[in-house]
Order: C-alpha cells, then structure tokens, then sequence
C-alpha cells in the first residue's frame, strides 16, 4: 500500500474510532509503529488529527457532534464514492458542492485536482479545498450558519448563486430511490442542492449502498435530472434499471 493511501485509510478508522493506539493501528495495517507515527505526524500538521500520547484522535471541538459522527459512518465507502467522482472532473473545471459527509470526503480527494473553482456552501469543503496545493479558487456562499454542520442555507444562499454557473455539481443525499429520486433529509439543504442543480452541465450524485433504497421526507431530483452516480458497489436490479432508463452512468 502506498503511503498516501494508507495515510487516507488511517484518517477514515479514526473518524470512525474517535480515538485509537499507534499499535492498533499498526496492527491493523500491517506496519510498523514508527511508520505510523511518521503517519500520525504528516496527518497532524494538515490539522486533520490530533496526536495523543501512544496515538491520535480527532481534534477539538470540530471532531464532535452529528456531523463528525456521520463522517464515521462508511467512511470507506464513501472514499472510494467520490474517488469515482473525482475520475469525471479535469483540471480547471468549475464545481458546485454541497454539505454532506460524502462531499467532504470527495472535496479531500479532489485536492490532487489542479486549478479547480469551486462554489460551496460548506465552510468544511472550503477549508479543505483552500488549502490545497494546487491552488483552487473557493467561494464560500453566505446565509444563515448552521454550526452543526457547518454550513450556509436560506434565501441569501440561494440568492448568491445566481452569479455562478458550474461544469459539475457534486451533490450529497439522504436516499436515493428507484420512483422518489434523490433525496434529503434537510428542506434548507435540499433548496440549496435543488439551485446548483439548475446551473450545472453535469450533475454527480454520491451515494454509498446504505442510501439505496431510502426515502428522505425531501426531493432534490428526479433520477434524470443526474448524469452520473459514484457509489461503492452496484445498486439492487430495481434501483440500477431505473437509473439506467434515466440515462444515469453508474461508476463503482
């Protein structure tokens, strides 16, 4: 295993830990514990872990509540979700991306793009992206902040987006069904997915198989209005015929 694929590995069992030991991780990587402390160390100076006595754990305050939890939840699947994605978008492209665990994790992966731009309502995807070293360009929309999850929402959000016009929009779900579509479970986090998907050329929904099937109280879109789904593995005979009567490209 190469060392930035371990590192990314090591980063998803401590969302999904909270809080582990340089020999458990050692363990269950099969490396040494200077290898992974070495690890531990480049993962703490990007912010993304803090480091403890005998191992690492998520830091401070942002490594708490719902949000946090949910970056935990599949977080393998998720990565390998938005390392499909990331195969559709090509260096100097335009990207909405909304707030989601699997945005975020997408965002991570899409630093290795260069000379992105990217429009976002998620003060963690901006944080991730700005501080790439391949220099996008981040514009964090305003409206009223949600401290759990970090993001903007409301009429002011969606207001600001009228000034954009993106190649791709990257787009979280709650569920995605077969007749209901993609989903949410958030009306404010629905409105501003529902925006970007209207001044986009190609349209990426991420969804890992615990979404198949689910129905969320809110629509984003009817299954045609997306281009493609970045998934883990292939969704159930019922769901996957109808994406493919849509048009959807499935990418696994």
């Amino acid at each position: 295993m190469k060392p930035k694929e371990r590192r990314s590995r090591i980063f998803d069992t401590i969302r999904q830990e909270g809080r582990i030991s340089v020999d458990k991780l050692a363990r269950e990587f099969n490396s040494s514990a200077e290898t992974i402390r070495r690890d531990l160390n480049k993962l703490s100076k990007t912010g993304k872990i803090q480091k403890i006595h005998g191992g690492a754990m998520l830091p401070g305050p942002s490594g708490e509540g719902p949000y946090q939890l949910r970056m935990g939840e599949n977080a393998r699947a998720k990565r390998l979700a938005a390392q499909k994605a990331c195969e559709l978008i090509s260096p100097g492209d335009t990207l909405f991306i909304d707030t989601g665990s699997s945005t975020l994790f997408f965002a991570e992966e899409a630093t290795q793009i260069p000379g992105l731009t990217v429009i976002t309502n998620s003060a963690e995807v901006a944080r991730v992206l700005s501080s790439s070293e391949n220099g996008a360009s981040v514009f964090l929309l305003g409206g009223e902040y949600n401290s759990d999850n970090r993001e903007t929402l409301g009429p002011m959000t969606i207001l600001q987006l009228d000034a954009f016009q993106a190649n791709h929009v990257v787009l979280a779900t709650g569920g995605i069904d077969a007749v209901a579509g993609v989903m949410s479970f958030d009306s404010g986090e629905a409105a501003v997915a529902r925006a970007m998907l209207a001044r986009t050329e190609n349209a990426i929904v991420l969804a890992d198989s615990s979404k198949y099937g689910r129905i969320a109280p809110y629509v984003i879109g009817r299954l045609d209005q997306f281009d493609h789904l970045a998934c883990e593995v292939e969704p159930g005979q019922l769901l996957k015929k109808a994406l493919d009567q849509s048009n959807v490209n499935i990418l696994c």
